[in-house]
Order: structure tokens, then sequence, then C-alpha cells
């Protein structure tokens, strides 16, 4: 039985990232404690702090994490028992998907990246890497003559869903980069079936959502696996 392991979440302001790290982040925490930002200013603090934190990060280390994050969700029950999964093309120093992609074809899974359509997302199936080509917002996508789940009649064909994300809490919320995508396209869809992917430092203890904003039900890092709602 899948164990949750509570002590794999890092304190988000652990390891400071120059000299200055500590009093800007003890003036954030006191602001958000106080009540000084509305949801938009909390989220865009948050996203400016975890996209300068990931940024620093070095290639080797996010080569290093992703190895670790896509074994430790090689290992979670709900993707050894998928028989079809939805991906992401990683930017910006997201958690790399590579591997996971040759992982599920090897277990001959179904596998389906997002395309960008109007404001929200299809989710199209491909079979290998080169059916993605560069996208709106610089992000590669499925071309769309590929066969996609009608997202009329729902997303039932769809096992699981893995996402990107720039901040989540212990409670399964996730802040993105403000576009809304993912919470349009995925709003129908349970949380036991949308498990967040990023690194230990992008969990904080909570971030601001309303009601617009889907949660996941699992977040996997490279130091683990925390399954929401049970910490």
């Amino acid at each position: 039985m899948e164990h949750v392991q509570r002590n794999l979440v890092e304190k988000k302001w652990k390891t400071p990232l120059n000299k200055d790290d500590n009093k800007q982040i003890k003036s954030f925490l006191s602001l958000l404690r106080a009540g000084s930002f509305n949801i938009t200013e909390e989220k865009d603090s948050i996203r400016s702090y975890v996209a300068n934190r990931r940024s620093a990060l070095s290639d080797y280390e996010v080569i290093e994490k992703s190895s670790k994050i896509s074994k430790n969700l090689s290992s979670l029950e709900s993707y050894k028992h998928s028989k079809s999964i939805a991906l992401y093309s990683p930017i910006l120093n997201e958690v790399r998907t590579q591997s996971i992609f040759y992982d599920a074809l090897g277990f001959e899974k179904e596998v389906y990246f997002p395309r960008v359509n109007g404001s929200s997302l299809d989710f199209h199936r491909i079979h290998n890497l080169e059916q993605l080509k560069v996208g709106k917002f610089g992000v590669l996508e499925p071309q769309s003559h590929l066969f996609k789940v009608d997202i009329e009649q729902g997303l039932e064909q769809i096992d699981l869903f893995i996402l990107p994300g720039l901040a989540f809490d212990k409670t399964g919320n996730r802040v993105g980069y403000g576009k809304g995508y993912y919470d349009r396209a995925l709003i129908n869809v349970p949380e036991i079936k949308k498990v967040g992917l990023c690194y230990s430092f992008q969990i904080l203890d909570s971030v601001p959502a309303d009601l617009n904003d889907q949660k996941v039900g699992t977040i996997v890092t490279e130091q683990g696996i925390v399954f929401l709602g049970e910490m």
C-alpha cells in the first residue's frame, strides 16, 4: 500500500538564494499573514519568488531532480494502473517529462499532450516527441491533425493528468502562470486523477485559491510522493 511521506515537504524558505533573501522572505511572509495582499497580488508574489528560485537551478540539478521525480511517479499505483496519461511539455526549468513519456510508451500506455484551443486546452495523442511543434507561448504542442479527446463528451478516456505548476500547497491548491488553461479544461476531472509534478521547494504551507482554481490529488517531488487530504 502506498505510504504517505509527511516529512518530504521542505520548508519553503529553507535554502536562501542570496544573503538578502532572509529579509525579503520575512517581509513577504509578514505581508501574507497580515492580509496585506489581495489574492491576485499574493499569487503574483508567489509566482515571482518560486520562478526565480526555479530559474536558479542548474541544468544538472534539473536533470537529476527530474530523474528522481520520474522514478517516484512510476511507483505511484494510479500511474501503474493507468492505460492513458496526459503529460506536458516543460518550459523554464519545469520538471522534465521526456523519460516519463518513454516509460509510458514502454508500458503501452496512450500518451496525450495539451494544445491551446481558444481559452482552454485540447488533448491530442502522440506516438513520438517529433509530433510536438512550437505553439502558443513558445510551448511544444501536438499538431492539430492528431487524434484528440472530445472534450465535449468529457475526458474520461484519459486516466491520469500530470500537471506542471509554479507552486502547490498541502491541500492540493495549485498556482500556475495565471492564464487558467488547466483550470478551465479540467474543471470536471476529479482531483484523484490530477497529479502535480514539482521540486520539493515548490510546495508551500498554503497558496491562495479562488473558486475557479482546480486542485490536484497528489504531488510528486524528487523527495517522494505527497497524497493530499492525508497530511
